[in-house]
């Protein structure tokens, strides 16, 4: 009875063997007819799948800059089927006045293995218009699985178009700032001072440089100086209102100003105070001459009428 089960067992095993050499056998024969097929294994599918999905722009080039992939963004991005631009030339889609600068980033990149450069110039849309592209060159010709250039871009036109007028309404600004007859401040809590409008050379023997980092109250009259720091913190408060005071000179004399400033933010919170400062010493001696001219009118009135009366 126990040699009858052994032999049962012995067969089971060889049974069992067999399934197994068969299914080898199904696997390696479905293997070889994937590869024969070009069947994209489950991991290659996930990323061709992850790239056909992106929202970027993804450009394979080999080395004479011939198109070998585009991703399907490109129709959302430039208007072209992927299929219209596969086997062009990559510069074909560069503007003419960024081709040199580009030429020299590809020329240096596909030198160094591995090299990212960085891009950024107008490509060429199906309509005839251009938009800002910037992204990444990564150098694969190396890399056996790859053997080419791998180019992700994305389109930066708005952010360009905002960027430039950003700069061009500052240059504005500068422009206003710099050429108003009154002074231009920013301090911050402290005091110090942050920037200073050039015009600060008209009124004062200063220069801005020579201003700005240093706290405000090293050039205000002694005498002045309390009130005036009362006013700054009533102004950090939200309590708007000028304030007259004197100034010491580079070489130790003294011209009056008024302020006006108000509070300024960042981020939700009071870092310091803008304002504007104009010049008034010419009527503030003005004021002062008119005071002693009506003093003297009102002496000589009193004196006038003290003789008549001493007369009769």
């Amino acid at each position: 009875m126990g040699t009858m089960d052994a032999e049962r067992a012995d067969e089971q095993i060889k049974r069992e063997l067999d399934e197994l050499r068969r299914r080898v056998a199904e696997l390696e024969a479905a293997d070889v007819t994937q590869k024969e097929q070009q069947i994209p294994a489950p991991e290659s599918d996930y990323f061709r799948r992850l790239i056909e999905n992106l929202h970027d722009l993804v450009l394979i080039i080999d080395a004479d800059f011939s198109i070998q992939y585009v991703s399907p963004s490109a129709k959302r991005m430039t208007g072209y089927e992927p299929g219209e631009v596969v086997g062009m030339n990559a510069f074909d889609f560069v503007h003419p006045d960024d081709i040199p600068a580009i030429t020299d980033t590809f020329t240096t990149g596909i030198q160094e293995p591995g090299r990212v450069e960085r891009l950024e110039y107008r490509m060429r849309c199906k309509d005839g218009s251009w938009i800002v592209a910037g992204g990444t060159a990564v150098n694969l010709l190396n890399d056996p699985a790859v053997g080419a250039v791998v180019v992700n871009l994305h389109d930066v036109s708005e952010y360009r178009r905002i960027e430039k007028e950003l700069q061009e309404s500052e240059e504005r600004y500068r422009f206003l700032v710099e050429n108003l007859n009154d002074v231009v401040f920013a301090v911050d809590l402290q005091g110090m001072l942050l920037y200073i409008s050039p015009a600060i050379e008209r009124v004062s023997q200063y220069s801005a440089q020579d201003l700005e980092g240093n706290p405000f109250m090293r050039f205000i009259h002694p005498e002045d100086l309390p009130g005036l720091l009362q006013s700054f913190q009533k102004t950090l408060a939200g309590n708007l209102e000028p304030y007259e005071f004197r100034v010491i000179d580079k070489d130790g004399s003294l011209f009056h100003v008024r302020t006006s400033s108000r509070p300024f933010e960042e981020n939700g919170q009071v870092v310091g105070l803008i304002g504007i400062i104009s010049e008034i010493t010419e009527r503030i001696q003005a004021d002062e001459a008119r005071k002693r001219s009506e003093e003297h009118f009102r002496a000589m009135i009193r004196k006038n009428i003290h003789y008549y009366r001493g007369s009769s």
